[in-house]
């Protein structure tokens, strides 16, 4: 293919817009491909939502009721990173634990969901959920054995980086988007300028992706697209010392404080789920810690005793197709899917050489790349297939 512009200026295949685990991973699988790629990133890689999040890889046991298409996605990719990014996966196994007050009628619909899904739970003998967790409130009854693991974000976009730069991708952190370039409805590149240095410049390409989470639907506007997001803030508390050995989740509908997890010397608890219309929304209120800490001391002893390091909070981006936002947000954010959609906005737009990639959870990062790739790949005429699933990175 030719590599010039029509200003004669370098034509990459695609620029990614987005430097969180999505767009690392689509850099990296579209340059397994072959494909000519650049990453566009305002900040470090995982500076967004990705190195925000608390580190739980989910087995999708918390979604086997409420969201059973995640649910499902969630294990299988798990299995594979748990293959394919050792380096950024502890695989700790977690435990799913039901309590006084907890709904029995919830708690087989949960077992009969993960049976559904395909997800592995094993019960445990109480004694040894103790021994497994000492920490376990004493007002928990039953425990249940589930594949959770524990997976350090930055490691793993810092992997995925490395893994596209070997196949020759260019990864242009430090570099903000200022707008996709459009001539004649077709998207010929974007503008970008190095945040440290102040200087700007133009990228051509044949196809531009926009994996920026929450701030995807910015972007997409600066286009003329409309790209309706809802934005669910969560805050997160990390306290000193190892309270758990590996996630613990209380086993009761998607709710706030329901997970506590391990990293490193620290044990992360979390989170909430609030409405916002800021993708760069970070507050931490108040009543958030307070409701974190009661919650997660319903099934965890000693919390009160233990000291808060420091609280944050990241904004999820969730999508739902043919959903207003209005209507939408009448629901209880918990139960807003977690699912994906790669948006071609040719079809949807008119607006030939964008595509979009929204919604989704980490642990569904590389399944959401390889669909997004197949949908760039076919609009370029590349027919080489994923290689994601069983090429390590390191």
């Amino acid at each position: 293919m030719e590599n010039k512009a029509a200003d004669g200026s370098k034509l990459t295949d695609v620029v990614v817009i987005g430097g969180g685990a999505t767009g690392c991973g689509l850099a990296w699988d579209l340059a397994l491909r072959g494909l000519e790629v650049a990453l566009v990133e305002r900040g470090e890689l995982a500076s967004g939502t990705t190195g925000r999040f608390h580190g739980l890889l989910h087995s999708g046991a918390r979604y086997a009721v409420s969201d059973p298409v995640t649910a499902g996605e969630c294990y299988r990719e798990s299995l594979i990173l748990r293959r394919v990014a050792k380096a950024a996966v502890e695989d700790t196994a977690g435990l799913f634990v039901f309590g006084d007050g907890d709904d029995g009628a919830y708690l087989e619909q949960w077992i009969a969901g993960c049976r559904r899904a395909g997800i592995p739970i094993t019960e445990t003998p109480m004694a040894e959920a103790h021994l497994r967790e000492p920490a376990l409130h004493a007002g928990i009854k039953r425990a249940f054995l589930v594949p959770d693991a524990v997976c350090n974000s930055i490691a793993l976009c810092a992997s995925l980086g490395r893994g596209a730069q070997s196949c020759g991708a260019r990864m242009l952190t430090f570099h903000r988007c200022n707008g996709i370039k459009i001539r004649n409805r077709r998207v010929t590149g974007v503008n970008v300028t190095d945040v440290r240095t102040g200087t700007s410049s133009s990228l051509s390409c044949r196809m531009v992706v926009i994996a920026a989470g929450p701030w995807s639907g910015r972007i997409a506007k600066e286009a003329g697209v409309d790209l309706s997001l809802d934005l669910v803030r969560g805050a997160m508390i990390a306290f000193r010392g190892s309270a758990v050995r590996g996630p613990v989740s209380r086993l009761q509908p998607p709710g706030d404080g329901d997970i506590i997890l391990p990293r490193g010397k620290m044990s992360i608890a979390g989170t909430t789920s609030v409405v916002t219309d800021d993708p760069d929304d970070r507050r931490v209120d108040e009543w958030e810690l307070e409701l974190v800490r009661k919650q997660i001391g319903a099934f965890i002893s000693g919390l009160s005793d233990i000291q808060m390091a420091h609280a944050w909070a990241g904004v999820r981006p969730l999508y739902s197709a043919g959903q207003s936002a209005g209507i939408t947000k009448k629901l209880d954010s918990h139960s807003w899917t977690r699912d994906f959609t790669v948006l071609n906005h040719e079809s949807r737009d008119g607006l030939s050489g964008l595509i979009s990639i929204v919604g989704g959870k980490l642990t569904s990062f590389r399944l959401m790349a390889e669909k997004t790739a197949d949908a760039v790949c076919q609009a370029l005429g590349n027919s080489e297939p994923c290689r994601t699933a069983s090429t390590g990175i390191s």
